[in-house]
């Protein structure tokens, strides 16, 4: 292992999840705006689908840059919809030069008006220590599936 990699403690592996797993709870919550508190002050937010999943280019690239931007770009997009189930699965996490690197499996699950649209995948995320603790720099959900409605979240 080089002498630039991070060492992670058990206490960092159960802060980054807990960061993991409160950035579920406040998005299905709809407490968009603590959002924020999971990202450091430029933090972004990028979605990537899978090439063969129709209509995944309207909702690929960077959403938004900034942790009250990521907060108010998700608020805005998830806000419409009557509710949304985030389910997370393994989370993997491991030391990088700049801090971390996870990768959690994900599940989400959203509804509105009788419509539903889920999709399967992978959030990659890059932390690192802060002086408010592990924060997320840059957050990539990758999408690996999808069944339903896009319509339901992009509300065409």
């Amino acid at each position: 292992m080089s002498d630039n990699i991070a060492t992670i403690t058990p206490a960092d592996e159960a802060e980054i999840k807990l960061v993991i797993r409160r950035y579920s709870e406040h998005l299905d919550g709809r407490q968009f705006a603590k959002l924020a508190d999971a990202y450091t002050e430029t933090g972004s937010l990028v979605n990537s689908f899978e090439e063969y999943i129709p209509g995944g280019e309207a909702f690929t690239g960077t959403l938004a840059s900034g942790a009250d931007a990521v907060a108010t770009a998700v608020g805005n997009l998830m806000g419409p919809l009557d509710a949304t189930q985030h389910l997370l699965g393994a989370i993997i996490i491991d030391a990088t030069e700049e801090g971390a690197r996870t990768q959690t499996q994900v599940l989400a699950q959203h509804h509105r008006a009788g419509g539903f649209y889920d999709v399967g995948g992978t959030y990659i995320d890059s932390f690192v220590r802060t002086d408010k603790g592990w924060r997320i720099e840059v957050r990539e959900l990758h999408t690996l599936w999808q069944k339903g409605e896009a319509s339901v979240v992009s509300g065409d």
